[in-house]
C-alpha cells in the first residue's frame, strides 16, 4: 500500500514540479507544489477511507465468482465425462444386446420354421391318408357299381340268349324239372 502510495505521489509530482520550474524564467513555487501534495494526499484518503473498501468487495466478488464458475465449469465437465463413459459403456452393452437378441430371435425364427415344416409334413401325411381312402373308397364304389352293372348286363344277356335259344318244349322240361326237385326237397 505504502508503494502504491509512493508510485501515485511520485506520478502527481513530476507534473506538478514541471509547472513550478517553469521554463518561461519564473521561479518555482514550492507552495503550489506543496498545496498539490496536499490536494493528492487528500483525494488519496477519501479514495482510501470510502471507494477502497468497495472496489476490495468489488473485486473480492468478482474474484469469488470467477472462482465459482470455474469450479462450476469442472463440475459440469466432470458430469459430462461420466455420462460420456456411462454413455459409451451403454453403446457398448447394445451393441453386445443387439448380437444377443439377434442370436435369440434367429434360434427362435429356425425353432418356429422346424415346428413349421414339422406340421406340414403331418398335415402333409393326413392329407396323403385321407386321399388314400377316398381313393379306395371310389375304387371300391366304382368296382360295386360295375359288378352291379355287368350282372344287369350278364342277366339281360342271359334272358335275351335264353328267350331265344329256348323253346317251348325246353321250357316245359325245366318246369318239370324243377318241379321234380322241389318235391324231393319237401319230402
Amino acid at each position: 500500500m505504502i508503494r502504491a502510495l509512493l508510485s501515485a505521489l511520485f506520478v502527481a509530482a513530476v507534473p506538478t514540479l514541471a509547472i513550478a520550474s517553469g521554463d518561461g524564467g519564473h521561479e518555482p513555487k514550492w507552495s503550489l507544489t506543496l498545496w498539490g501534495f496536499a490536494n493528492f494526499a487528500i483525494f488519496f484518503e477519501i479514495m482510501r477511507r470510502f471507494a477502497w473498501p468497495l472496489i476490495k468487495e468489488y473485486l473480492q466478488d468478482r474474484h469469488d465468482g470467477v472462482v465459482e464458475a470455474l469450479e462450476a465449469a469442472d463440475r459440469a465437465q466432470q458430469e459430462a465425462e461420466r455420462l460420456k463413459a456411462q454413455f459409451e459403456m451403454r453403446m457398448q452393452s447394445l451393441e453386445s444386446e443387439a448380437a444377443r437378441a439377434r442370436e435369440e430371435i434367429l434360434e427362435l425364427a429356425k425353432t418356429e420354421a422346424e415346428r413349421m415344416v414339422e406340421q406340414a409334413e403331418k398335415t402333409a401325411e393326413h392329407i396323403r391318408r385321407d386321399a388314400q381312402l377316398v381313393a379306395d373308397q371310389e375304387v371300391a364304389r366304382a368296382r360295386r357299381s360295375l359288378q352291379e352293372e355287368s350282372a344287369e348286363l350278364v342277366t339281360k344277356m342271359a334272358a335275351e340268349l335264353v328267350s331265344s335259344q329256348v323253346k317251348p318244349e325246353d321250357q316245359e322240361r325245366f318246369i318239370a324239372d324243377f318241379l321234380s326237385e322241389g318235391r324231393e326237397v319237401a319230402r
